[in-house]
């Protein structure tokens, strides 16, 4: 074995059992209040700081057409003001106390995300229980941030020729579950939203009893838990919201799409359904990515890009989701290059894996890093307090943060041709062209 990769594996080893020693399931205490909100805590007296993350079980999964993309703009119209602290003051106090922000919302959730010295405790829960339950939707502030997200979605998608391709192609491959479209929203729904049935989802996803609080870093347990109680505790529960039911049908055949845009090169995307985060195949397809499109050594980098020089990069992969989604392979293509040929030697190399699977060293080298990847994200507060949070959201409890691994090490080489074989095929697929105006495939 490479000294290089003898050194890695010893770091990895010497993080893991520092993590295994400091960090227990049996050091978290759990909580919760007589309106549904739940507290995950976890002290960790290093440096006076504390994460403060706040989740709520919301996003474009929970959204139905006509409020596609109303679970992001809430998002940003959490920092825009309530009754009790106007427009800009959530920031400015933050700020003033030495903490910082960020939120992100996702397909199947929503975070808050909040840094601050621990001497500021109070004035932080404060200010998150105040924004869950009192947001003051000032038509004018309203008006202004729909223009900010619409101007958003402009930039971001319609302007961007990767992204418009990938909105095609996902709302083309996914035809009846709400991943059907994107987070951003379509525009028609962003401009006709109303505020009455913003405010509607607001309530409704926003309460409570669709939250978990996560908190790591220096304060006592009891000491917070008053402080939760005093702001959190009169904040009234709400009925649950609706399920989602729909389950995509399965796909039965071959789906193409062409996008004709002005570019000056062409893009490529092939995508096929992969299963939920909740099915072992989901680990075993996380490894395969590795091997086949992540970094200068995956294969269809070196197929594709030192080898044909058809293309200047190659990305993708499988995302972690509530219900089944999509793997994608996304090509950036050189200028004037044969799109079919892509499509083609992705076919080969997927074949080779559905024939021989990987080669050991590949599938080491893959594994290590799914584990190296999960304990760096769990060396500072930050990251324990989002992976505590993201695995209550994605899998129904935190404690699914301490059994994670296992499922990357219950993975076998000989199950990749197999898993590989499931997804890997033209009943499966979709392709999308993106082509300049004019273009040929």
């Amino acid at each position: 074995m490479p000294k290089k990769a003898v050194i890695f594996i010893l770091s990895l080893c010497w993080l893991t059992v520092m993590l295994q020693a400091s960090f227990k399931k049996e050091d978290i205490k759990v909580f919760q209040l007589d309106n549904g909100l739940k507290i995950i805590l976890y002290e960790d007296h290093k440096i006076p700081n504390i994460s403060y993350y706040t989740f709520f079980r919301v996003g474009s999964r929970c959204e139905r057409p006509g409020l596609t993309g109303v679970s992001h703009f809430i998002e940003h119209m959490m920092f825009n003001g309530t009754k009790k602290f106007g427009p800009g003051e959530f920031d400015r106090l933050m700020e003033f106390n030495g903490g910082a922000n960020n939120a992100y919302t996702g397909d199947d959730f929503t975070a808050y995300t909040d840094w601050f010295p621990s001497t500021a405790l109070e004035k932080m829960v404060e200010l998150e229980a105040d924004r869950m339950q009192d947001l003051l939707f000032d038509p004018q502030v309203l008006e202004s941030e729909r223009g900010v997200v619409a101007s958003e979605r402009r930039l971001s998608v319609e302007n961007n020729n990767e992204a418009i391709l990938y909105e095609n192609v996902r709302a083309t491959a996914i035809m009846a579950h709400p991943y059907h479209w994107d987070v951003i929203g379509w525009m028609s729904d962003i401009l006709g939203w109303r505020p009455d049935d913003i405010k509607q989802y607001y309530q409704t996803y926003y309460a409570p009893n669709n939250a978990v609080l996560v908190v790591v870093g220096d304060f006592e347990s009891s000491k917070l838990m008053e402080l939760i109680k005093k702001y959190y505790g009169q904040i009234p529960a709400q009925a649950p919201p609706p399920p989602v039911i729909t389950v995509e049908p399965p796909q039965q055949g071959r789906k193409e799409v062409v996008v004709r845009k002005e570019a000056q090169t062409p893009s490529f995307m092939v995508v096929y359904h992969g299963p939920a985060c909740t099915n072992p195949d989901f680990f075993t397809l996380s490894i395969l990515q590795k091997p086949l499109v992540e970094g200068e050594s995956s294969r269809l980098y070196r197929r594709l890009v030192r080898q044909e020089q058809l293309a200047l990069s190659v990305s993708g992969g499988i995302e972690e989701k509530i219900d089944p989604f999509l793997f994608m392979i996304e090509v950036k293509p050189r200028p004037g290059v044969d799109l079919t040929r892509i499509e083609k030697i992705i076919d080969e190399e997927l074949a080779k894996i559905i024939q021989d699977g990987l080669t050991e060293t590949e599938f080491e080298k893959a594994r290590n890093i799914g584990l190296s990847s999960f304990y760096f994200g769990l060396q500072t507060n930050s990251g324990k307090a989002n992976m505590l949070g993201a695995m209550e959201m994605l899998y129904g409890s935190y404690e699914r943060l301490f059994t994670y691994i296992d499922s990357y090490l219950a993975v076998k080489r000989e199950d990749i041709p197999s898993v590989a074989r499931k997804y890997f095929n033209d009943l499966n697929k979709t392709t999308g062209y993106l082509l300049p105006e004019g273009g040929q495939r």
